[in-house]
């Protein structure tokens, strides 16, 4: 049963596969690309919601496992609105990028990932730029911290 499972989900996730990759910016994006990315973690949600394992089906289309658990956890997290664009200066976001450093290094995850948010969501920071200062390669681990915390605020709610 779980092998039939996985054998019809992994077909069509991989279908979706190459046209979800290409799916750059905003969720609330409209696009071809953007539309089989949603449909993608759709596909994903209802695998894992029927009993399927996400480590298997990473494996078998050849995607990260972290990749697809995030799109799950995330799933129900509204799109961020469009048209936000960053006013913080270079000497804000690199005040803000040692700030983050200071704090990561106490080992307090949900202060770090807090403080993530608020720059993000509320002083409205480009989390690209706070990474490129902090000398991450990519900013998927800040937006992956806005995510957390904006899944522990909806739980309170």
């Amino acid at each position: 049963m779980k092998d039939e499972l996985l054998n019809e989900y992994a077909d069509q996730l991989a279908t979706l596969l190459p046209l979800a990759k290409r799916a750059y910016g905003s969720r609330a994006t409209q696009s071809p690309q953007h539309d089989a990315s949603r449909e993608y973690t759709r596909l994903l949600v209802e695998f894992y919601s029927k009993g399927g394992s996400l480590l298997q089906l990473a494996s078998r289309i050849g995607v990260t496992y972290a990749g697809i658990r995030r799109r799950v956890l995330t799933a129900e997290i509204p799109p961020q609105p469009k048209g936000r664009s960053s006013k913080a200066t270079d000497s804000m976001i690199q005040h803000r990028a040692e700030m983050l450093k200071k704090i990561q290094e106490t080992g307090d995850t949900e202060r770090y990932h807090e403080a993530i948010y608020q720059m993000y969501a509320v002083e409205n920071i480009s989390l690209a730029k706070i990474a490129k200062a902090m000398g991450l390669s990519s900013a998927n681990p800040l937006y992956y911290a806005v995510a957390k915390v904006k899944l522990l605020k909806n739980q309170e709610v």
